[in-house]
């Protein structure tokens, strides 16, 4: 009798990890498998776009807006050609392998951003056309240099930018 019973427990869990495991998988393969995962930014309005792939399939696609791209938004059109660049990626290449992680970015628009209280609004907006006309110059090969001395000058002394664009 005991046999018996030991038989349909350990059929009834196997059954019961066979549907949860079916129910769950998706769920399971993103925690557990093979996946990546790449985020981008859009140098002119600072929306971020993210890819993922898990087990080998494309399961997300999406651009997100935020506080930044909201802002650029209200001068700049929303329907302008957005200038990607990478700038987070995640990647683990085997089931319950670990996860590599690399991060990165240009953070100029939020840095003109925080920068809307000291210098107002118009100079706001056009130290990110400035920043904007930097960008197409360069696309699709970026001068890094340029890019951090542009975003250290924001910090620093955003005024000099301004004087740089403006007419004598």
């Amino acid at each position: 009798m005991k046999r018996i019973t030991f038989a349909k427990l350990l059929a009834t869990m196997l059954v019961a990890t066979s549907v949860i495991t079916v129910v769950f998988w998706d769920h399971i393969s993103e925690a557990f498998g093979p996946m990546k995962q790449q985020g981008s930014q859009c140098l002119i309005c600072h929306r971020k776009r993210v890819v993922k792939w898990v087990c080998g399939s494309k399961v997300n696609d999406a651009i997100i807006t935020n506080e930044y791209s909201d802002w650029i938004d209200t001068f700049t059109p929303v329907d302008h050609e957005h200038v990607w660049l990478g700038h987070t990626g995640y990647h683990r290449t085997r089931w319950f392998g670990s996860t590599i992680i690399a991060c990165g970015g240009v953070a100029t628009i939020p840095r003109i951003f925080e920068q809307r209280s000291r210098l107002g609004e118009p100079k706001s907006q056009q130290l990110a056309a400035r920043f904007h006309e930097v960008v197409e110059n360069q696309s699709p090969q970026f001068n890094w240099n340029e890019l951090n001395s542009f975003t250290q000058s924001v910090v620093d002394d955003p005024e000099s930018l301004l004087q740089a664009n403006s007419p004598e």
